[in-house]
This record gives C-alpha cells, structure tokens and sequence, in this order.
C-alpha cells in the first residue's frame, strides 16, 4: 500500500518544485495539489474576499477542501499502490489560520469531519532572503505578498514550529534540488 507523503512549507520554500521531481521519480506514484478541484477553482476569489474580512469563514473553506481532499486521496490510493505526493495539506490550513488569530485545533477525526493523516510531512525551511527571490522568479500570488508582512509570517513560522513534532524539516536553502528529494527519499523508502 502507498503512503502520502505531504510537502509543505512557506510559499517560496520549494513545495511544488520538490513535489513534482518526487512524483517524476516515483513511478506509479499520484501527485495532488490543495486545495483540489473543485475548491480550486475559485481559492483566489475566497483567498481575496475572506483572508482579511472573516478569517473563520476562510478557515471553513479550507477545512472542507481538505475534507474533499481526503477523498481524493482514497481514490488514488484505491487505483494503485502508488505513493500520493501531496503539495499541503491539513497542516498548513491549521498553521495558516492560527497565524491569522483562528482558534482550531489541529485534529484529523472529529464527529463532524474525518481527514486522512499523512504517513510523513516534510516542511521545507528555506532562508527568508532565498524565499524572496524564488517568488520574485516565479512570480507572486496574493498569499505570498500577505506574508510580506513580517509580523504575520513570524506568526506562520512560530505556529510551525508548534507542529514540530508533526513533520520533518528539510532545509532547502543553498541546496540543489537533487540534494533534497535524496533526503526525502531516504525517510520514505
């Protein structure tokens, strides 16, 4: 049976880059992106409207795409034996809304919602000056000029950090890309 693997970090940090060379590599593997579709389609307009405005009903949105996504995973994981790479997850709905001053807990199973957990989430720590030019590369998107503000992206670092024991950090600064799944690869084998 495949295992999902979970890459997160702050945006900049590498997440999709590390993300897809894994699934390249790992034939027969899944690779997913969260939110997914549906919730996908329309993640810049709540993204916009709510971030600011109603931060609960931000964290709402997220929570149900996670939910989703969790049926996702089933599918793929129905379909082959495959690993399923999955660029965020759970974790980074919970770290970005307590950043935000939401008061969630960081729990999988609920009597409302069941999500699947990760068999490894690997944060990838990158040095906030590296991170500024990989978006200045790839260009940025609303939540990446959020974290500009550096009170809010301590506050996303610092309720990482209280996750810690959830994840293993990988440090992607000054690092080539080849070095990086390596490591990874050499926890999931």
């Amino acid at each position: 049976m495949g295992k999902l693997i979970v890459i997160t970090g702050l945006d900049g940090s590498g997440t999709s880059t590390v993300g897809d060379q894994l699934h390249m590599e790992d034939l027969g593997s899944s690779l997913l992106k969260s939110p997914p579709y549906p919730f996908s389609s329309n993640r810049h307009d709540i993204d916009e409207k709510l971030f600011h405005q109603s931060p609960t009903a931000h964290y709402l949105y997220y929570l149900a795409s996670n939910v989703h996504l969790t049926n996702v995973i089933h599918e793929k994981m129905a379909e082959h034996d495959g690993n399923v790479y999955c660029i965020r997850h759970y974790i980074d709905t919970v770290v970005s809304h307590r950043a935000k001053g939401v008061d969630v807990k960081y729990e999988y199973e609920t009597a409302l919602y069941s999500i699947r957990k990760p068999d490894y989430i690997f944060y990838l720590d990158v040095e906030e000056g590296e991170r500024q030019m990989r978006l200045d590369v790839r260009g940025r998107g609303f939540l990446d000029d959020q974290l500009n503000d550096e009170a809010l992206r301590r506050r996303f670092i610092e309720e990482f950090n209280a996750l810690e024991s959830e994840f293993i950090r990988i440090p992607t600064t000054n690092r080539a890309l080849e070095e990086i799944t390596k490591e990874i690869q050499s926890y999931i084998r």
